[in-house]
């Protein structure tokens, strides 16, 4: 006993057993504030920078001059008085996880199809493949409910939709933000229910870990080429575009139900007759 108590007092004497206190509150202290900006960022306003938020979000339905809101990339927005919208060919309302994975497509009834979640790269080949899969002339319409992703893809699905002479729905109490506007507006009639949220952002991308600013500055403006070329091929006043181009990252700019229509991404009404057409993309 009386050996490791003088080896303690040795230590205390040396200064070793104070070290090793201050180490041991350092790292309790360092745990401690990881704990604490872990739930800061679950706090924090959807779509802030960092903010990893994936539980759904009430979100004031947009009125002219008040329509920028925070983008919500990983959940869905929601309110006491509105529900998750009921998707064709899902046996369940969609939760804010499904937002947040890979994209996946189902087939419902009444020749009625759904996609539902994240447009990674890949969501386009899955599309391609949903649609060989299944009788693609039987598809009538396409329901939308993303919080956009991939811009490259959803510009080739958008084109896809387009061929196949596929509508698009935004459903009542729907999703449809950052890319997923570009999908929307590929079909050949296009309806969003109010209230729907569609909403638009400037392109952005993850820095490349090689490159220059440069490069990131051209391939930005080509990648905003080919989103305002589809807009154009599509019949929809490029306005959307430039409501896109002045909404920082972070934030959505939502349409109202008035300009939705007066843009041309909403055209239900006019149904204009253009005939289907076999969809190269499918095969």
């Amino acid at each position: 006993m009386r050996r490791p108590l003088s080896a303690l007092v040795g230590a205390i004497q040396d200064g070793r057993f104070l070290k090793f206190v201050f180490l041991g509150m350092l790292a309790l202290t360092v745990g401690t504030v990881t704990q604490d900006f872990r739930a800061m960022l679950a706090l924090a306003p959807a779509g802030a920078p960092g903010s990893q938020r994936i539980d759904p979000a009430p979100m004031r339905l947009p009125e002219p001059g008040d329509q920028t809101r925070p983008y919500l990339p990983r959940t869905m927005p929601m309110g006491p008085d509105r529900s998750a919208p009921a998707l064709p060919g899902f046996d369940r309302l969609p939760v804010a996880a499904d937002m947040s994975a890979p994209m996946k497509f189902a087939l419902g009834a009444g020749g009625r199809a759904s996609a539902l979640g994240t447009i990674d790269s890949g969501a386009a080949e899955r599309f391609k493949a949903f649609l060989a899969e299944n009788d693609w002339q039987a598809i009538g319409e396409l329901v939308l409910h993303s919080p956009g992703g991939s811009v490259s893809d959803a510009l080739e699905m958008a084109r896809m939709v387009r061929d196949a002479g596929i509508s698009t729905h935004v459903p009542k109490n729907g999703y449809c933000a950052s890319s997923c506007p570009l999908i929307f507006a590929g079909g050949l009639h296009r309806k969003a229910v109010d209230p729907a949220f569609v909403g638009v952002h400037q392109v952005f991308a993850v820095p490349p870990a090689v490159g220059t600013l440069q490069k990131g500055m051209r391939d930005a403006q080509t990648i905003s080429a080919l989103c305002q070329q589809l807009l154009i091929d599509m019949g929809i006043d490029l306005t959307v575009w430039v409501k896109a181009m002045q909404t920082p990252p972070e934030q959505l700019y939502i349409f109202t139900q008035e300009e939705l229509e007066r843009f041309g991404l909403s055209n239900a009404a006019a149904r204009p007759g253009i005939p289907k057409s076999r969809p190269a993309q499918a095969g």
